[in-house]
C-alpha cells in the first residue's frame, strides 16, 4: 500500500485545535484526520505562531515543525497540502505548493477571497495537475449523500420551498450553506439579499439575508441568526409529499408525512415520522475528506467537494454581497464580473 506524505500549513482552529474540544466526538481537524488514516503520513506542519505550532506537533507526533512555508515544501517532498490559513493567503500558498511538486490541495474554505484568486487557482491546479479539495465537509458525510439521494430521487414529492437557518457570516458558515443547497438542488439562477438585523461577531463577514431562486424554479429563503443566542445550521424543506428537517448542524434529521387531518375534514397535515434515512451512520467528516482524497489520487479522479465546486460557493457568497450592497438588487448568475474581496476565517 503506497503512504502519502502530508503536510499542513496553519496549525489553527481546523487545521489542528477543534480536536481539543472534549465535546467532539468525531475528528474535527486536518490533523487528526491525516492521523487518522493509515494510507497517510503527516511529516510536517507550518505556523507563524510558535506556541500553536508546538502544540500541534506534540499532540500529533508530527516529527517536522516549521515557520515557513516555502522552506517546509523544499525540504518534504510533500504529497498533499492541506491548506488552513485565512483565505486571502490560500493562492500564494497553492503556488508554492504546485511549485513544489505536491500532487493534491486539501484546501479550507472559502476558497479563496476573490473569484479571480479563485479562478486563478482551478486554473493552476489543472495545469499542474494537481487534485484540488474544498473542504466543504457535508459531501464527504453518507448521511448528507442519502439526503441528497432522497431528494433528488423524488422522495419528498416536488419541493415546493427550502429554508436554511444560519450564524457566523456569510462567508464563514455562509460557505457551507451555500455548497450544501448546491449539492441537493443544483445551482442558482438568481438571488436578492439584504444585511441582516441578526449581527455576524466578524464585522468583515457581514450575516446577509436573502432569497435564492434555483435553476428548476425552486426557491429558498436564506434567514441568519445571532449567535449570542445560539448556534444554529439548519434547513427546513416542504416537498408536496412531505416535509424534511436538517437540524443539529446537520447531525440529525426529523421526517413528516402527509396523512388527513384530524381536525378539518376534507384537508390534510404534516405528521411527525419515522427517518427513511438512517441517521446512525458514522459521522467523520474529516477522515471521509481525507479517504476520498487519497482514492481521487489512486484513481486519478477529480474530488467530489472540486475547486469548481468551491468557486461556485464563494460565487453565491459574493453575489449576496453585491445585492446587499444594492439594497436587495436582483443579482443573476453566473456572476460575469465581482470585485468583492472576501474576508473570512
Amino acid at each position: 500500500m503506497m503512504v502519502f506524505r502530508a503536510g499542513i500549513v496553519g496549525c489553527g482552529r481546523v487545521g489542528a485545535e477543534f480536536d481539543d474540544d472534549p465535546k467532539r466526538e468525531q475528528i474535527s481537524t486536518h490533523a487528526g484526520a491525516y492521523s487518522a488514516v493509515d494510507s497517510v503520513e503527516l511529516v510536517a506542519v507550518c505556523d507563524l505562531n510558535e506556541e500553536k505550532l508546538r502544540k500541534c506537533g506534540e499532540k500529533w507526533g508530527i516529527p517536522s515543525l516549521y515557520k515557513d512555508v516555502e522552506e517546509m515544501l523544499d525540504n518534504e517532498a510533500l504529497d498533499i497540502l492541506s491548506i488552513c490559513t485565512w483565505n486571502s493567503s490560500h493562492l500564494e500558498i497553492a503556488r508554492q505548493a504546485a511549485s513544489s511538486g505536491a500532487r493534491a490541495i486539501f484546501c479550507e474554505k472559502p476558497i479563496a477571497d476573490s473569484l479571480k484568486n479563485a479562478d486563478e487557482m482551478i486554473k493552476l491546479c489543472h495545469e499542474k495537475d494537481i487534485i484540488l479539495q474544498v473542504d466543504h465537509q457535508r459531501r464527504f458525510d453518507k448521511f448528507h449523500q442519502e439526503v441528497r439521494s432522497f431528494l433528488q430521487g423524488g422522495n419528498l414529492g416536488r419541493i415546493q420551498q427550502v429554508t436554511f437557518y444560519y450564524t457566523r457570516g456569510i462567508a464563514n458558515t455562509g460557505s457551507h450553506m451555500f455548497d450544501l443547497l448546491r449539492f441537493f438542488f443544483g445551482d442558482a439562477e438568481w438571488i436578492r439579499a439584504i444585511y441582516s438585523q441578526n449581527r455576524s461577531p466578524n464585522p468583515n463577514d457581514p450575516n446577509i439575508d436573502g432569497v435564492m431562486k434555483f435553476k428548476d424554479g425552486l426557491f429558498c429563503a436564506i434567514q441568519a441568526c445571532d449567535d449570542k443566542n445560539f448556534l444554529i445550521f439548519e434547513m427546513d424543506c416542504l416537498g408536496t409529499e412531505g416535509r424534511l428537517n436538517l437540524t443539529h448542524s446537520g447531525y440529525d434529521l426529523e421526517f413528516y408525512h402527509v396523512g388527513e387531518s384530524k381536525l378539518f375534514s376534507g384537508y390534510k397535515e404534516l405528521f411527525p415520522a419515522a427517518s427513511p434515512i438512517d441517521k446512525d451512520v458514522p459521522r467523520d467528516f474529516m477522515v471521509d475528506g481525507v479517504r476520498h482524497l487519497i482514492e481521487c489520487l489512486n484513481k486519478g479522479q477529480k474530488s467530489i467537494s472540486s475547486g469548481e465546486d468551491g468557486r461556485a460557493a464563494l460565487e453565491l457568497i459574493c453575489a449576496f454581497h453585491e445585492s446587499a450592497k444594492e439594497d436587495g438588487k436582483r443579482i443573476r448568475l453566473p456572476l460575469r464580473d465581482s470585485k468583492i474581496e472576501i474576508q473570512s476565517r
